[in-house]
């Protein structure tokens, strides 16, 4: 039961190492005050977005460019309780996502826009006994969205030969025992 027990938990170390090597850091984001956001090397440039952590699969909140490095500082100019995620896609199409950041309040709203926050579209529609009422439009976004990135679509990354290679040696230690 011990040697069963060790193998798989050898396995599922050797698997998350091999598997997770590309991925990106959450760091804590507070209104208008700038924040380092780091990641691990993969295959740069480096593309980093910013999305709503209730709808990752919709437009970005923002673009912040093209990266060679493996870190850059962002100025958080969005406004406190906002709740995010950090997308980070290199050259090859692999995908890292950051936790779930909810914005910290600040004194300091002076990178706010002071544009208005856009109203829901009103949609007209009856009742079953012809009353005239109203419903909000709301777009859903991508049917296989939600709230955690692992719940939509995933990327498929090609095999390295270190990924054959430790796959092979963990399929001949576990049909050893």
């Amino acid at each position: 039961m011990f040697a069963a027990l060790f193998t798989l938990t050898l396995f599922v170390a050797l698997f998350q190492r091999v598997f997770a090597d590309f991925t990106i850091d959450t760091p804590q984001f507070t209104q208008c005050h700038p924040t380092e956001i780091t990641w691990t090397a993969s295959n740069p440039p480096y593309n980093l977005i910013i999305v709503a952590a209730n709808d990752i699969c919709g437009d970005a909140l923002e673009q912040l460019g093209d990266f060679e490095t493996l870190s850059t500082t962002y100025t958080v100019n969005l406004p406190a309780g906002s709740q995010v995620v950090l997308s980070l896609e290199d050259a090859s199409g692999a995908e890292a996502w950051s936790g779930t950041i909810t914005v910290a309040d600040s004194s300091d709203s002076s990178c706010l826009s002071s544009a208005p926050t856009p109203t829901p579209t009103l949609i007209p529609t009856t009742t079953s006994t012809g009353v005239p009422t109203s419903t909000v439009y709301a777009p859903a976004g991508a049917a296989n969205a939600g709230v955690a990135p692992a719940s939509g679509a995933l990327a498929v990354r090609p095999l390295s030969a270190l990924t054959v290679l430790g796959s092979l040696v963990a399929g001949i230690f576990v049909f050893a025992l």
